[in-house]
């Protein structure tokens, strides 16, 4: 038994890094990686003269080592260079459903494809995706079809302005709602840098002072709630008459701790509805992933809009949706006169909103997941059970902290804290290890198991058993390699 020393260090962020980074073993993994993938290495400059949206360059989740990859099908990606992985990012999940290209839904759409009408005109496809999604989810009652999770919190936002005629939005500290500008602020931590060099900003009597994560991004007029239930339930009540909307994520990735977090919602939304304030969840990680009624379903959480993206589509095509109560949503309906419409109404289609393929592949693959039953997410929660039972087995054995942290039975990350649930946003904050999930990410690489940046764990029927057990094993053997070197797991 080799029992590791997680004694917490001492030293700052900045000088653990660099001592990391200067050891050989570092070196040695740099190296091997470099050699095993000089195609995408090279592919990835040269694109980089031409192109800055692609993901492997995003500020905040860039990978060391960007991968470029020639094709995908189920769990398996292979990169330019021929070499084969199993991926665990999935498209930021958008793939657990089914994996990459299942052969259901590309038949599906490629049939579709060949009398496709693109985007800009009324299908008869998109009558039965809304009735599909309304089976899915039954207490939606109409939906907005968008492009991204992004797209659907913005708009999601301007329904409540419209429906409410008040302009202040509230949302929790840390919480990641995709890129737009209200959803830009005080959003996860490691956004804004590590607790332990840029502190926290102080709660105080009116919430929590506005931050911009990114740069370009203008400071709003935002009330920040801290994720505390009374506490944010107090500032709800207190700025009720000015306030459009709360928004809330179902499971905070900078907090994935739902026995505290979903008393913290549930509380909450129940006191937007008593004051009539829209509250707005945000199901674009969670959707389908704790069954087809999603987070709300499953833990008993009134909303007024709900936020859907991510494995809502298919086959990576573009799409992400908003459902709700129809009283919020008929503000982008029109009623039929235009000229009615002006000063009524509101605008929040784009030019490939709903478009033809987008909706074919989403219909496809929603049917399966209707087709596939309960017995779809037995397989999925039997899955995660397996790796969180190797895990802890692990753990004992060694020592070494390694948790998958995370929400639902499809979606977590593997990293290492000192225990196994925080009391608060703040405290795991402050004990969150970003070395840890990085280096791991890249000992995964070399071990033929694909994650972007942070070792996320997306799963479903994308995963056989014996790609689970393989993600595990390789998972298990890089953190033994760690240890091995005396890797700073824990930081005070």
């Amino acid at each position: 038994m080799t029992i590791a020393d997680t004694t917490p260090d001492t030293r700052t962020p900045a000088e653990i890094l660099a001592d990391v980074m200067s050891q050989p073993w570092v070196g040695d993994l740099f190296a091997e990686l470099t050699q095993r993938q000089q195609n995408s290495m090279a592919l990835a400059e040269e694109v980089r003269e031409h192109v800055v949206t692609n993901h492997v360059f995003l500020p905040f989740h860039a990978p060391m080592f960007p991968l470029a990859v020639a094709e995908a099908s189920g769990s398996r990606l292979t990169d330019v260079d021929g070499n084969t992985y199993i991926d665990s990012h999935l498209g930021f999940g958008g793939q657990s459903l089914f994996g990459h290209n299942p052969p259901q839904v590309v038949e599906f759409v490629r049939e579709q494809a060949l009398r496709s009408t693109g985007n800009g005109y009324l299908n008869p496809l998109e009558l039965k995706l809304g009735e599909l999604l309304k089976e899915l989810i039954p207490h939606c009652e109409k939906f907005a079809l968008l492009n991204s999770g992004t797209d659907a919190i913005a708009i999601a936002t301007r329904l409540a302005r419209a429906y409410t005629g008040r302009r202040l939005v509230a949302k929790f500290e840390g919480c990641w709602h995709g890129t737009g500008d209200v959803a830009a602020h005080n959003t996860s931590f490691f956004a804004h840098g590590h607790p332990k060099v840029n502190p926290f900003p102080e709660i105080g009597p009116d919430g929590i002072a506005p931050l911009t994560a990114f740069t370009g991004v203008p400071q709003l007029e935002m009330l920040i709630l801290p994720h505390d239930a009374a506490a944010a339930s107090k500032l709800i009540e207190k700025y009720a008459d000015d306030l459009a909307c709360v928004i809330a994520d179902a499971a905070c990735q900078s907090w994935p701790f739902t026995d505290q977090t979903v008393p913290e919602l549930r509380e909450v939304a129940h006191r937007c509805k008593d004051l009539g304030v829209p509250f707005i969840l945000d199901e674009v990680l969670t959707g389908f992933r704790f069954g087809t009624a999603g987070a709300a379903g499953h833990f008993d959480i009134p909303a007024d809009l709900h936020c859907y993206g991510k494995v809502v589509s298919g086959l990576g095509l573009p799409l992400a949706a908003i459902g709700g109560k129809a009283e919020l949503l008929e503000a982008a309906h029109t009623s039929g006169m235009p000229l009615t419409d002006i000063g009524s109404k509101t605008f929040v289609v784009n030019t490939h909103s709903g478009n033809h393929l987008s909706i074919a592949a989403s219909y496809a693959s929603l049917s399966m997941l209707r087709d596939a039953g309960p017995a779809f997410y037995e397989r999925t929660e039997a899955k995660v059970a397996r790796v969180q039972s190797r895990l802890a087995d692990f753990r004992a054995e060694t020592g070494i902290p390694l948790r998958l942290l995370g929400f639902g039975a499809f979606a977590g990350t593997f990293g290492f804290t000192a225990r196994d649930s925080y009391d608060t946003y703040r405290e795991f904050g402050a004990a969150a290890n970003p070395l840890g999930p990085a280096v791991l990410t890249l000992m995964l690489r070399k071990r033929g198991v694909y994650t972007l940046s942070m070792p996320m764990f997306y799963t479903g029927d994308a995963h056989s058993d014996a790609d689970v057990d393989a993600v595990c094993d390789a998972v298990i053997d890089a953190a033994r390699e760690m240890g091995r070197n005396d890797f700073p797991f824990v930081i005070p």
